[in-house]
């Protein structure tokens, strides 16, 4: 597929690194800016238009941090009464299943664990659309934009690929049966992406409807083959996290162009991680600004263009949302278009300026197929046709698309190599500093052209990977042996440029080794041994720099702090086991010296009553 180059496909590597250190996680002594930042819980609900979305009441988005333990990752799942049931690798989204109304009180066990760097609700979305009695008989939005002059340069390229994230799409249309290429339905994991609603087949008819074929009607770029992923049920609704699936489905497919008519997404987290998925692999995202006719104070993303809706050429339509996310406005009332059992109609809303976006930046990509997505959007807003107040505004955004302009700009680019790598630095933890327990790994990497993702090594073996800024990873020590090891970063940009490594050098004080500073023995009970009722533990700790304090810290939780003195010392605890569920206990002894060293003892337990 045309720009392949762009194509880096992690979703294997990204899974991979999300496995590993399988070991208990003991509290933080490190300094407070080496700390995992707190979750972030229902960010997405600040936004009063999602806050008011239905949400599927048993089910979770998590974003683990990257880095952190598979195993007690799922420990952690199973202990606030949630399961996994599928992944979102490329973007690190986990799907949780939970009972039936409990997603309020899953999320909050979820963020007491240290592990989760957000959680978001699946809201759910219905296809954009307006109620529209009118029948017309031309597609007048075809010459409000000044398509006849673009189709002079190009027409459409079967090499650039328009991808519909919709409600799937009616392969038997006679202006759409030859020109799906493939599709999918991520809403029910099936090959069957037929549309019920009919929401899809008509977006999938502005964008590329066959034309110069004497039937029907002509789609902007019609000589650009469809991905159709269906990412809604029968009726259109779809939700936050099959709209991300959607979009990364039809990314992987060779999609350039994805268009997405459903709202309001502006601050939909979910699927702006998706986006930028898709951006950082050369795909360009077009999103329905949405019909609620009235202002938002969102700023959208910028991985993806919003598009607003026009009543012709210069008027905004009364339903078209408006606000700061806008980036282009098009004809979006009584779009004659394809519908279901191969007929055609007026299609009215911003679901229907959006894929005329789409299919111009098809048209633009056909006249130059060496152009980033970054360019053709720039492209887009700089040929716009400025409308109401000069300049950009939040009710036109940059101004309503012009094909013959953007088409023409397209072709008269060219795109600058980039071979400048991204700049990358470890901002934590300091080099030199002593970690005992799991701590943040803080990674800031930059690139002009965009930065695809960053690779974290820990002694020349990746760890994990982050596509999405702020680049932070979960290193829990207890993983790797007591002593010094190197953290490596290493960024790559959307064009493939890999930087130089930035390294820190860390000592690690875990129970796995011996570390010069102390040493800690535990006499009784033995490990692995099963216990009942009231255990005293006891244990002998030394030091050559004399000792402390020591810390008592039981499955994560510490439990006594207590004064130590001299170079060695015994010492003891009575832990009452029934107290806890039954099970596999992690009990760890943390030692001070005298000093500032911290090292540890770790002794494994069963209990049962």
């Amino acid at each position: 597929m045309a720009r392949s180059r762009y194509r880096i496909g992690l979703a294997g590597l990204v899974a991979a690194m999300l496995m590993g250190c399988g070991t208990t996680t003991v509290p933080n002594a490190s300094p407070s800016e080496d700390e995992l930042p707190a979750t972030k819980v229902f960010a997405d609900d600040t936004d009063p238009d999602l806050a008011l979305l239905p949400v599927v009441e048993s089910e979770l988005l998590v974003q683990p941090f990257p880095g952190a333990s598979e195993e007690k990752i799922n420990a952690v799942y199973a202990a606030a009464g949630a399961a996994a049931s599928k992944t979102l690798p490329e973007i690190g989204v986990t799907v949780l299943t939970t009972a039936e109304g409990a997603t309020d009180e899953v999320a909050a066990s979820l963020a007491e664990s240290g592990l989760i760097e957000e959680i978001h609700r699946n809201y759910v979305f219905t296809a954009e659309r307006v109620a529209n009695d009118s029948l017309i008989a031309d597609q007048t939005h075809l010459f409000f934009i000044d398509l006849p002059e673009a189709w002079d340069i190009s027409t459409g390229d079967d090499a650039i690929v328009v991808g519909v994230v919709d409600s799937g799409i009616d392969e038997s249309h006679p202006d759409l049966q030859d020109k799906i290429l493939t599709g999918w339905n991520v809403y029910d994991e099936s090959g069957d992406f037929g549309d019920e609603a009919g929401h899809g087949t008509q977006a999938a008819g502005v964008a590329a409807a066959a034309s110069n074929n004497a039937t029907g009607v002509a789609g902007v770029s019609w000589g650009s083959p469809i991905v159709a992923i269906r990412a809604a049920d029968g009726t259109g609704r779809s939700t936050s996290r099959h709209l991300a699936a959607g979009i990364l489905r039809a990314e992987e497919e060779g999609a350039d162009v994805i268009n997405v008519s459903f709202a309001p997404l502006w601050s939909n987290s979910i699927v702006q991680a998706a986006a930028e998925r898709a951006q950082a692999q050369g795909s360009l995202v077009v999103i329905s600004a949405g019909n609620g006719g009235r202002y938002r104070d969102a700023d959208g993303f910028d991985a993806a263009l919003f598009v607003g809706a026009l009543v012709d050429d210069t008027r905004i339509a009364p339903f078209s949302d408006r606000g700061p996310f806008v980036d282009l406005v098009a004809p979006g009332t009584a779009i004659e278009t394809t519908s279901l059992g191969g007929g055609y109609g007026p299609a009215t809303g911003t679901s229907f300026a959006a894929p005329i976006v789409t299919g111009v930046a098809a048209l633009m990509w056909s006249a130059n197929p060496e152009l980033r997505p970054t360019t053709i959007a720039q492209l887009l807003r700089d040929t716009s046709a400025d409308l109401g107040n000069s300049g950009r505004d939040d009710t036109f955004g940059y101004g309503r698309v012009d094909a013959g302009a953007a088409v023409s700009a397209a072709a008269a680019t060219v795109e600058s190599r980039d071979d400048t790598p991204p700049r990358v630095r470890v901002l934590g933890p300091r080099s030199g500093s002593r970690q005992s327990r799991l701590f943040a790994a803080r990674v800031s990497a930059s690139d002009e052209s965009g930065v695809a993702d960053v690779v974290l090594s820990i002694d020349g073996a990746a760890f994990a990977v982050d596509t999405r800024a702020p680049y932070l990873f979960a290193v829990d020590p207890s993983a790797f042996g007591t002593g010094e090891h190197e953290i490596t970063a290493v960024a790559t940009d959307t064009n493939g440029n890999r930087s130089d490594a930035a390294s820190v050098r860390v000592t690690f004080l875990t129970s796995r080794g011996s570390d010069p500073s102390g040493t800690v023995s535990f006499r009784s009970p033995r490990d692995g041994s099963i216990v009942q009722g009231d255990v005293t533990i006891s244990a002998d700790v030394a030091s050559g720099d004399g000792l402390a304090t020591i810390e008592w810290i039981i499955d994560g939780e510490t439990v006594l702090t207590q004064a130590v003195s001299g170079t060695s010392s015994r010492v003891s605890y009575r832990w009452r086991s029934a107290a806890r569920e039954d099970g596999a206990h992690t009990i760890v002894l943390r030692v001070i010296s005298a000093e500032g060293d911290a090292f540890l003892g770790t002794l494994e337990v069963t209990s049962i009553r």
